[in-house]
């Protein structure tokens, strides 16, 4: 889209696959909202490769890897053409700002509501049980400069 420009992102947002989780990132332009996959080869396969060696251990270790190479990947699709980057996989959306009806975030859950629609993920986020300024405070500070109100904190 002409004069389209990022200004922020949420990384490692988690839906559930049959095999490994499917990781998602959210891009935010000030034009609209982009849900992107976020799923790499080497993520998905430390994810069933630790968790069959190491049980719970392993899946800790690997969803670890998997969050480094997700963040790794969101600031990398954030840079590339967005509108490629929507197009590379079918499960991909694109909302443009204006339809957002609310977002509702949680240190554990977004739920974005557009047009009769809702995206839901899981919030796989690295400050979930710290008290205080951190990476959560950072998502709802991105959201509500450009969505305002729709915002809902939890």
């Amino acid at each position: 889209m002409e004069n389209e420009n990022v200004v922020g992102y949420i990384d490692n947002l988690v839906s559930f696959g049959i095999i490994a989780p499917k990781r998602k990132s959210v891009i935010i332009t000030n034009q609209r909202l982009l849900i992107l996959d976020a799923n790499s080869t080497s993520s998905a396969a430390a994810s069933v490769g630790f968790s069959y060696l190491f049980g719970a251990f392993g899946r800790g270790a690997a969803n670890r890897i998997a969050k480094d190479d997700v963040l790794d990947k969101t600031k990398a699709l954030s840079q590339e053409d967005l509108d490629t980057a929507l197009k590379s996989n079918s499960e991909n959306v694109a909302i443009d700002n204006s339809n957002i009806d609310s977002i509702r975030i949680s240190r554990k859950n977004i739920e974005i509501k557009a047009q009769g629609k809702t995206f839901k993920y899981g919030l796989a986020n690295p400050d979930a049980k710290k008290k205080g300024k951190g990476v959560y405070e950072g998502y709802i500070q991105t959201l509500q400069n450009i969505f305002g109100s729709k915002v809902i904190a939890e």
